[in-house]
C-alpha cells in the first residue's frame, strides 16, 4: 500500500489490469492498496502482443521506455506441409508492419509477456511507494452507501484481517471472489476448444525470430513462438484429432515426447526446461455491468475471449485507465459520483464488440485455413465512446458519425468527440525554449487538456478569459495552437504553441485556419468537439458536476 496516505481505494488482483489501475491512480495522487493472493508474481507469457493504443497508456502513465526494453517484434509465422515437420508451404505477417505517422507514433504491434509487463509495472509502483501485497486473497466484502468492508486472509492462513475503503476494484480474473459476489451477469458461452498451453526453453533448432506452426487447423495444430526471453519459447497445441490436452501436460516427459513426435524428422530441435505448462478451455463471456456500488470489475473479471487477436490484455489496460481516471475525479472530491456510471456506459459495447472480432479470428485462424492477416481493427486506433453520454460534439454531421461502431473509428478522417486524440510532434511553445515537442507530452492521465486552435491568441483570451480562469490548472489545461508564422503570446492561465509543422491542424482537421476546440480527456479520447470556446463549461458541467 502507498506509505504517504491512508489507502482509499483496494486493488484485488495484480496482472496488467490491476496494476495499471493502481498507477493510474496512484499518478493522479489517490493513494491504493493493493493485493493478490499467489504467493509469488505470475509467470508466463499469457497475452502477450501490445497493440498501439496500449503503447499510448503505456507512455501517458510514464513507463513506456521501461516496457519497449522487454518487447520484441511480432515475428512472421512459418507454417509447415501437414505431415511434414521440415518442409515450409508459406510465410506471412498477422500484422502489416508500416510506418509510424506523425498522429500515430505507435502503429505496429509489439510482443511483451504479462510476466515481463508486470514486473516492470511492480518496479515503478514500489518506487511511488505502493507495495503489491503478495499472498493476501480477498475473503468476501459487503457494501453500503459510504464504504467497501472487506475480509482478507493471508495464504499461509491465520486470523482474517478486516477493512474499509471508499471503493474497490475487482481484477482478480475470471476465477475471482469480486465478479461472483458481486452477482454481475456473465453471459457467453464455453467452446469446445481446449488446448495445452505451456513455455519452454529450446536449445537449438527453432529460429529465434520466426512463430513456427505444424499441422491443419481444426483437426490438430502446434504453435510455437519466441518470447521477449531468449531461448524461451511458448507453445499451444490443440485439436480434435490429439490426445487429450490434459494427457500431454501431465508430466514433462509426456510434453517433451509429445513435442518430438510432432516434430519427426527434426531431432535439431532440443527442448530444454519447462518453465510451466498447463491447459486452456476458449471460454467467451463478459459481464453488462462494469460497476455495482462501489465496486468494479475489470479485465478478466469483465470479460474472457479467445487469444487471436491479442485483444484481452489491451482490453483489460483500457477498462482500467477508463476506471482510474474517473474514479480519481471523484475522490478528489472535483467530481459526482454519477461520473463512475459512465465506465459500464462506455466500456460495455466495445468489449461486446471486440468479443465479436476475437470470436471471428479465432475461427480463421483454428478452425478454417482463411487468410490470418489481422484486420486494422486490431490495434484499437479505432476503439470511440461517440454515443457517451459525457462526449459533447456540435458538429452538423453526427447522425452519421455515430453509427460506426465501437471498433470502428480508426479509419475516420475527421475526429469526432468520441475518438482517440491524435498525436502532433513539431509544437514550438510562445516564448520558451525552441525546442518543439508533441501534443501526447502536453496530455496526461490527471487533467484534462483543452486545445484551441486559433490565428489570434489575444482575441480567444480575450472573449474566453472567464473560462480559462474557472478551472484549477491541475486539472484543466488549456493550450491555444497557431498555424506557422502566425502564433501570438497570450496572457493569462494558457500556454501558446506554435504548429510549426502542421501537424496538428492536420490531424485536427482545421486546416482551413478555421477556430476550433478539442478537449481530450486524461485517458487520451476526445471529450468535446466545438466551433468555439462556449461549449466548453457545458462539457465540464458534465465531468465536474456543480463543483466549479
Amino acid at each position: 500500500m502507498s506509505s504517504a496516505e491512508s489507502p482509499k481505494v483496494l486493488i484485488v488482483g495484480a496482472g496488467p489490469s490491476g496494476l495499471i489501475a493502481a498507477l493510474t491512480l496512484i499518478r493522479n495522487g489517490i493513494p491504493v492498496r493493493i493485493i493478490e493472493k499467489s504467493i509469488t508474481p505470475r509467470i508466463g507469457q499469457r497475452g502477450a502482443g501490445v497493440m498501439a493504443r496500449t503503447f499510448e497508456v503505456f507512455e501517458a502513465l510514464g513507463f513506456l521506455e521501461e516496457a519497449m526494453k522487454y518487447t520484441i517484434s511480432v515475428p512472421k509465422m512459418r507454417i509447415y506441409k501437414p505431415g511434414s515437420s521440415t518442409e515450409v508451404v508459406k510465410e506471412y505477417f498477422l500484422h502489416h508492419v508500416v510506418d509510424p505517422t506523425p498522429d500515430r507514433p505507435y502503429i505496429n504491434p509489439r510482443l511483451l509477456g504479462q510476466e515481463s509487463l508486470d514486473k516492470v509495472l511492480r518496479e515503478i509502483l514500489e518506487k511511488l511507494g505502493c507495495h503489491i501485497e503478495l499472498g493476501m486473497g480477498l475473503v468476501g466484502f459487503e457494501q453500503d452507501d459510504e464504504k467497501v468492508k472487506v475480509k482478507l486472509q493471508r495464504a499461509s492462513g491465520g486470523e482474517e484481517e478486516e477493512a474499509s475503503y471508499d471503493y474497490m476494484i475487482g481484477a482478480d480474473g475470471a476465477r475471482g471472489v469480486v465478479r461472483k459476489q458481486l452477482g454481475l451477469t456473465f453471459v457467453g458461452e464455453t467452446t469446445e476448444q481446449k488446448m495445452a498451453v505451456g513455455e519452454f526453453m529450446v536449445e537449438g533448432g527453432l529460429e529465434n525470430d520466426i512463430w513456427h506452426r505444424w499441422g491443419e487447423p481444426g483437426t490438430y495444430m502446434l504453435m510455437i513462438r519466441p518470447t521477449d526471453q531468449p531461448g524461451l519459447f511458448t507453445f499451444v497445441t490443440g485439436g480434435r484429432l490429439l490426445p487429450n490436452p490434459d494427457d500431454i501436460v501431465q508430466s514433462e516427459t509426456v510434453l517433451k515426447n509429445y513435442i518430438k513426435e510432432r516434430l519427426a524428422g527434426r531431432d535439431d530441435v532440443k527442448i530444454g526446461d519447462i518453465k510451466w505448462m498447463g491447459t486452456y478451455t476458449i471460454n467467451i463471456r463478459m459481464v453488462d455491468s462494469f460497476k455495482k456500488g462501489r465496486v468494479f470489475v475489470t479485465g478478466d473479471a469483465a470479460h474472457i475471449h479467445s487469444p487471436t487477436g491479442a485483444q484481452g490484455m489491451n482490453t483489460g489496460i483500457q477498462d482500467s485507465y477508463n476506471i482510474g481516471w474517473k474514479l480519481a475525479l471523484v475522490q478528489k472530491g472535483v467530481a459526482p459520483p454519477a461520473l463512475l456510471e459512465t465506465v459500464t456506459e462506455e466500456r460495455v459495447p466495445v468489449v461486446a464488440e471486440m468479443l465479436e472480432l476475437t470470436t471471428t479470428l479465432l475461427k480463421r485462424t483454428i478452425l478454417s485455413d482463411a487468410d490470418r492477416n489481422r484486420p486494422e481493427a486490431v490495434n484499437q486506433y479505432g476503439v470511440n465512446y461517440r454515443l457517451s453520454s459525457i462526449v459533447l460534439d456540435d458538429g452538423s454531421d453526427l447522425k452519421e458519425a455515430r453509427k460506426i461502431s465501437p471498433y470502428g473509428g480508426g479509419d475516420a478522417k475527421i475526429v469526432y468527440a468520441g475518438d482517440r486524440a491524435p498525436d502532433a510532434p513539431g509544437l514550438i511553445k510562445i516564448g520558451g525554449t525552441q525546442e518543439p515537442t508533441r501534443l501526447f507530452k502536453l496530455l496526461g492521465p490527471s487533467h484534462h487538456t483543452v486545445l484551441v486552435f486559433a490565428d489570434k491568441a489575444e482575441g480567444v483570451f480575450q472573449a474566453s478569459s472567464n473560462i480559462f480562469k474557472k478551472y484549477p490548472s491541475d486539472l484543466v489545461r488549456f493550450v491555444v495552437i497557431h498555424t506557422a508564422g502566425k502564433a501570438v503570446q497570450a496572457n493569462g492561465p494558457t500556454e501558446t504553441f506554435e504548429d510549426s509543422q502542421g501537424h496538428a491542424y492536420n490531424a485536427y482537421k482545421n486546416s482551413q485556419n478555421v477556430s476550433g476546440v478539442f478537449i481530450i480527456r486524461p485517458d487520451g479520447y476526445v471529450g468535446g468537439r466545438f466551433e468555439s470556446t462556449d461549449k466548453v463549461e457545458a462539457y465540464f458541467k458534465g465531468i465536474f458536476g456543480d463543483h466549479f
